[in-house]
């Protein structure tokens, strides 16, 4: 079997350097590209950028998906079986075609994200949504979101959970880390939908060490600092990141629920998965249907949107019971080994995948 694979991100940028590290390289942002092979299923995935007015034009005209890619995929010669896209906004053209049979190939996708309902959510789900061969969600939440609210079939829809490439999370003694009077630091790292404003503005009232990883942004100019928090905004490799979370005493992800135009968004599922990758303890801010319920797991304590106080008491809370902070992030890194891992969820993908073109 055989499969060409679509992004809303260069992945050839990625494998190439996943080749470059002697594959010494986390691929759990190739989605299964590098591990499906085991599966019997070959991938080949599709050059993210060729014609630059036609990427261009896809931004200006999202309801087709990325134009650039999809018309290559029709007009070039590639030999496949179905087509994989792993962010449903790269392939509705290719979905639309495929329902009005003008497409062979089954077009299946990784569905990141469930919309408000409204008239326009109801037109772009009917015409274009459900046209998919299959849609593969990333949480029960967004699945059943689909099915109740836009009646989506539910042959159609189907639970398939991330997992990070747990080899690259190395875990040492960090027992240290949690002795009282002892100072490590808070860690959060990224930059989509996140509330920097929030965090800093709790830990005016924590004192404990604060470091912010992030590419450059506005916000950090409208950020009133402290002297216990600092912001590196320089690029950071993956095995530099991870160092950081192996040092950190626990990890804050602070979300802004208000920007995503989607009523369940899959954000700071990267975050969360690599918090829990390396044994640690999470604050987050709650979404309206989170990915992986990090209370009911017992891995990390949940604030409400823009709640500066409620940070600065879920952070306190994990400093003044370090035992308990220490016991979270054994129960993360253990839902890693037993659940979210990529051979997980390259095995779960390559049976949707065979079962997509029966």
């Amino acid at each position: 079997m055989k499969a060409i694979l679509l992004n809303n991100y260069s992945m050839t940028a990625q494998r190439e350097q996943w080749v470059r590290e002697n594959y010494q390289y986390p691929t759990h942002h190739l989605w299964g590209a590098t591990t499906l092979p085991k599966y019997g299923i070959n991938v080949e995935i599709l050059l993210w950028e060729k014609y630059s007015f036609l990427k261009k034009n896809s931004q200006k005209l999202k309801i087709l998906g990325d134009l650039d890619q999809e018309v290559r995929l029709l007009l070039e010669k590639h030999d496949y079986d179905i087509i994989y896209s792993a962010n449903q906004g790269s392939t509705y053209l290719l979905a639309i075609l495929r329902a009005i049979r003008l497409l062979k190939k089954p077009v299946v996708s990784v569905q990141h994200q469930s919309f408000k309902k409204n008239i326009w959510s109801l037109l772009f789900i009917k015409f274009i949504l459900s046209k998919y061969d299959r849609l593969f969600c990333l949480s029960d939440g967004i699945r059943n979101h689909l099915i109740k609210e836009f009646n989506i079939p539910n042959k159609k829809l189907h639970l398939l959970e991330w997992g990070i490439d747990l080899p690259f999370y190395k875990i040492t003694n960090n027992d240290s880390l949690y002795t009282k009077g002892e100072k490590s630091f808070i860690l959060s790292a990224g930059r989509t939908y996140r509330d920097y404003k929030t965090l800093t503005k709790a830990f005016k009232n924590i004192n404990y060490p604060l470091r912010i990883y992030s590419p450059p942004d506005p916000m950090f100019n409208k950020i009133d600092y402290t002297s216990n928090i600092q912001v590196f905004t320089h690029y950071i490799s993956w095995q530099e990141i991870l160092a950081e979370h192996a040092k950190a005493y626990a990890i804050a992800i602070p979300l802004d629920n208000t920007q995503p135009k989607s009523y369940i968004h899959a954000i700071g599922v990267t975050s969360l998965l690599d918090a829990m990758g390396m044994g640690k303890a999470v604050v987050m801010t709650r979404t309206v249907e989170p990915c992986i319920d990090i209370e009911k797991e017992g891995i990390g304590i949940f604030v409400e949107q823009g709640d500066d106080k409620g940070w600065q008491e879920a952070i306190s809370y994990l400093l003044e019971h370090p035992d308990e902070t220490r016991e979270m992030g054994k129960r993360g890194r253990r839902l890693c080994e037993e659940k979210y891992n990529l051979e997980v969820f390259t095995s779960r993908l390559s049976e949707l995948l065979k079962d997509a073109l029966k």
